[in-house]
């Protein structure tokens, strides 16, 4: 007669713990797996006219993803209703344009970069430019304090956008040290040096109110940070937006969730 073995009671506790630590790996696993790929965007139709919608994670792998859509959702809304506030302010002369661009899909990140052009009435037309970096991991606009250095966030506080959006900007001497250390590089054009020159003074300039509060978002093709700030009307041509390489950014001080992220991106063809 075959006798059967049975575990003992001090093996069954053991295989409970097993059981229990692997399913605990597989939660911890699961958001960061479905972050580390690149999302999948499904482009929307025009909100109004001249207005792009933004896009949709297509076939969101988890919450988090689901609520990036979400909040993707609630921005078209916040600019439908903006866009017709302003048609009513202006008149049949009014206008609001939107161009929407996804700079980097995963891993880890997805970065959105809104250019609007708006005419509600008065003396000009107003151009603006406005991004948001969402982490895929939480499903939340990122926070730049855990990412990059104090040295380059300087001060962080909260900007509107044209249609009232809240952005974080970053005012630091230090990013801006490397904004300009990239802003137009010398050509050889004598006459274009010239313009270049101008708008160089014109960015340079902390003289009233020290470094410009800076919008930050991260540009998988061009591989690193991407910095822009706003300028007055008169200047709004100066306003150029300059990449910070990975490589600088490393050397900075920046986490590597960030710059091994961006790397694993602009590897990708």
């Amino acid at each position: 007669m075959n006798r059967v073995l049975r575990p003992s009671p001090a093996d069954r506790a053991a295989r409970r713990r097993g059981a229990c630590v692997g399913a605990l790996l597989v939660a911890l696993a699961g958001p960061a797996a479905a972050a580390d790929r690149a999302v999948g965007l499904k482009a929307q139709p025009e909100l109004m006219p001249g207005i792009d919608a933004m896009p949709q994670i297509e076939a969101p792998a988890d919450d988090a993803e689901r609520r990036i859509n979400a909040a993707l959702r609630r921005l078209d809304e916040k600019v439908r209703k903006a866009a017709q506030a302003c048609r009513a302010e202006g008149g049949t002369h009014s206008d609001w344009g939107r161009t929407v661009k996804t700079p980097m899909r995963g891993p880890r990140f997805l970065s959105v970069e809104i250019a609007d052009g708006t005419y509600c009435g008065g003396p000009h037309p107003n151009a603006a430019l406005m991004a948001i970096v969402y982490d895929l991991t939480a499903g939340a606009p990122v926070d730049w304090t855990a990412l990059l250095p104090p040295s380059l966030t300087g001060k962080a506080a909260l900007e509107t956008g044209a249609d009232g959006t809240k952005m974080v900007t970053l005012a630091s001497e230090r990013l801006h040290a490397l904004y300009l250390k990239g802003y137009r590089p010398k050509t050889g054009d004598a006459k274009r040096e010239g313009d270049d020159d101008e708008c160089r003074e014109t960015v340079s300039d902390t003289s009233l109110n020290g470094p410009p509060a800076m919008m930050a978002w991260l540009d998988a093709g061009a591989g690193g940070l991407a910095v822009h700030f706003d300028l007055a009307h008169v200047v709004q041509a100066c306003a150029d937006t300059v990449v910070i390489p990975t490589a600088v950014l490393r050397r900075e001080g920046a986490k590597p969730a960030l710059t091994d992220a961006l790397d694993a991106a602009h590897a990708k063809p």
